[in-house]
């Protein structure tokens, strides 16, 4: 009878045993069928991405770069270029693998995910952010298409200009990453050339003696700005998971092997227009650089072509302030997100229209965007939604790390707006 109770026992618990692994393989296999469906809803190549990243950074903040190194000197502008890359695909990739792992494509959602009150609070503070951070570039945006046509149009007012430059970019607002690939390419030749234009003019001066001083090496209040300018350029943390999303069979370590890619370029790109363009302008260079180059033919057809690379960057940044809206869940009329890209592009035509200053917008978004995007809302979700990682000492030590760091870079930006030059000529040890 003994026997017969253990052989019993035993037979219970292979089938108990049998039916667990049963059940794991039943889930197992409909976790693969998931994430395969997942996978495959992706169509946009590494390739594609890969240059709708680097598009991204060309923005309005890569024609700030030469008035913020005026301010901040060579050595450390090139420095806090590499640093402010560096720090943002770190976080980055935090909020990718997050977004993973919780199948969730919109970083204020995704925050939304946390558990209780601070998840609701955090949601809606980051979508607040999202859109004033958002705004304030896409007014950037609208301010230097603006000034592009001001060169070859300076009899028309200000307002008419606006029109045309909110006329010319809302089509392409209704794009997707695939096609919008073709106008980031265009983009990416737009601003080579205005590259191209500014090492001509740094060659001219330095051929006829006419290169203004320059100081390589100083430490002063100006670097701020430069970070804060930098951070301006390249805080796309919002822009990042509707990209993933589109990404054809995509995992965060491919995400991340095209951030690298993308990053790399960029740290080349900024690195040239910000040493270049202050070299050959001076202390004296615009917070928009493309008003300084030449009155020629070829300087009115590079600041169009500026414009032209701002209108392709355009819709890749307000795609994140409109994405909420497409979801069928949240709003159930379909035309809620057209309505909400016209009203946008009309909201940031009107600023532009009395709001003039590159600079002054710039490192005030840059300030934002620090403090929101790089340092609270990647230390939230890495302190919350990564599974086992977020319980690691050393981990949650760094993520408090970023938040106090970030909130510091965050109050100084805002508080420092101008570039400092006077203080960087009396600070200069490298001339």
């Amino acid at each position: 009878m003994a026997e017969s109770a253990v052989l019993s026992k035993k037979a219970a618990a292979c089938n108990d045993a049998e039916a667990k692994a049963e059940i794991d393989a039943t889930h197992g296999e409909t976790m693969k069928l998931l994430k395969g469906k997942a996978l495959q809803q992706g169509t946009a190549t590494s390739s594609e991405l890969m240059v709708n990243l680097i598009t991204c950074g060309l923005g309005t903040g890569v024609f700030t770069l030469p008035w913020s190194t005026a301010g901040s000197s060579i050595v450390p502008a090139v420095a806090i270029i590499g640093f402010v890359l560096a720090l943002n695909a770190w976080t980055i990739s935090i909020i990718v693998e997050a977004g993973e792992r919780h199948q969730t494509f919109n970083l204020g959602s995704l925050i939304g995910r946390i558990p209780g009150a601070l998840g609701r609070v955090s949601e809606a503070g980051v979508n607040f952010f999202i859109g004033m951070s958002t705004y304030l570039c896409l007014v950037s945006y609208i301010i230097v298409i603006i000034d592009s046509l001001h060169s070859v149009m300076g009899s028309y007012h200000r307002s008419s200009l606006a029109i045309m430059a909110g006329t010319a970019v809302l089509p392409l607002c209704f794009l997707d990453q695939k096609r919008l690939a073709f106008t980031s390419t265009l983009a990416v030749i737009a601003t080579a050339n205005v590259f191209m234009v500014i090492c001509g003019q740094f060659v001219h001066t330095e051929i006829d003696g006419t290169r203004p001083p320059s100081c390589f090496m100083g430490v002063s209040t100006g670097s701020i700005a430069m970070f804060s300018a930098m951070m301006q350029t390249v805080v796309i943390q919002v822009c990042i998971l509707p990209m993933y999303e589109e990404l054809k069979d995509r995992t965060p370590q491919k995400f991340n092997r095209i951030v690298v890619v993308s990053f790399s370029f960029l740290f080349v790109l900024c690195s040239a227009f910000a040493v270049i363009g202050y070299l050959a302008f001076g202390p004296s260079v615009s917070s928009n650089v493309l008003n300084n180059l030449p009155a020629t033919h070829w300087g009115h057809l590079t600041r169009l072509s500026a414009a032209a690379a701002v209108l392709a960057v355009y819709p890749i940044i307000l795609n994140p302030m409109i994405a909420p809206l497409r979801n069928p869940t949240i709003v159930m009329n379909p035309m809620i997100a057209p309505m909400a890209t016209v009203a946008v592009v009309l909201a940031s035509m009107i600023t532009a229209t009395f709001v003039d200053d590159l600079g002054f917008v710039n490192v005030v978004n840059g300030s934002l965007s620090c403090g929101a995007f790089v340092a609270l809302a990647p230390s939230l979700v890495g302190l919350y939604l990564l599974g086992s990682k977020s319980l690691e000492g050393e981990w949650r030590f760094a993520m408090y790390g970023l938040i106090v760091f970030g909130t510091v870079c965050s109050v100084l930006g805002g508080l420092m707006t101008d570039n400092y030059t006077q203080a960087l000529h009396a600070a200069c040890m490298w001339a």
